[in-house]
């Protein structure tokens, strides 16, 4: 498994847009169901499209200076992309209107078990410039195809572990573990743009140095 890929699955995982939807759903009914739902429909987007990215990859070449070439700027792409990303988030935001009292739209939408699986798909269906960095890197290891398809697997497992973790504490212990979830995402209200920033710039920075190292 290459370093590169787990570094920066872990980096692509930062997301609190799922964990907040993983906690939506423990608020309702029938929790275990709908929380199973939405990440085996996020496991199943982000392997499927890791596995297609990882395929035109390899149909790329594998030793060509053309595909360096293309390998070198995808990294400074993705790189640049993050790095404006991080930029972005932290300018201030303006201040939202107090939300009304009762159920959200979105909480009464999960309610509804195909709007969850839809959910799932939604939230992966376009892979970030991390995840993409993470496929070349596996892409990289010229491995056999089953074995690439393996490091894809262990990568999204690694990737999802911010949705896979609540929904292990909902599916064991629903109530408990609601309230600790409920205190997490508050945490993330309060200090995910930071977050956001600096896993950003991190990978960002890391991403336009490897594409600046194979250009070389």
């Amino acid at each position: 498994m290459p370093s590169e890929a787990v570094s920066l699955a872990l980096a692509a995982s930062i997301y609190p847009p799922a964990l907040a939807a993983v906690i939506a759903l423990g608020r309702g009914e029938d929790v275990r169901l709908r929380v199973l739902l939405l990440v085996v429909a996020a496991l199943v987007t982000v392997y499927v499209t890791g596995a297609l990215m990882l395929l035109l990859f390899d149909e790329l070449g594998a030793t060509s200076q053309q595909q360096r070439s293309i390998s070198s700027g995808l990294y400074i792409a993705g790189g640049v992309a993050l790095l404006a990303l991080a930029l972005r988030l932290r300018r201030p935001r303006a201040a939202k209107p107090k939300a009304r009292s009762g159920p959200s739209k979105t909480a009464r939408y999960l309610e509804s078990r195909r709007l969850v699986l839809a959910l799932g798909v939604i939230l992966y269906i376009v892979p970030s410039p991390i995840y993409v960095g993470a496929i070349k890197a596996i892409a990289d290891t010229n491995s056999s195809t089953a074995q690439e398809l393996a490091y894809v697997a262990v990568t999204v497992l690694i990737m999802l572990w911010i949705i896979e973790i609540p929904m292990l504490m909902l599916l064991a212990f629903p109530r408990g573990a609601a309230a600790t979830l409920e205190r997490i995402n508050a945490w993330f209200a309060r200090n995910g743009r930071v977050v956001g920033v600096v896993a950003a710039a991190v990978a960002g920075a890391y991403l336009i140095v490897v594409g600046l190292i194979e250009v070389v």
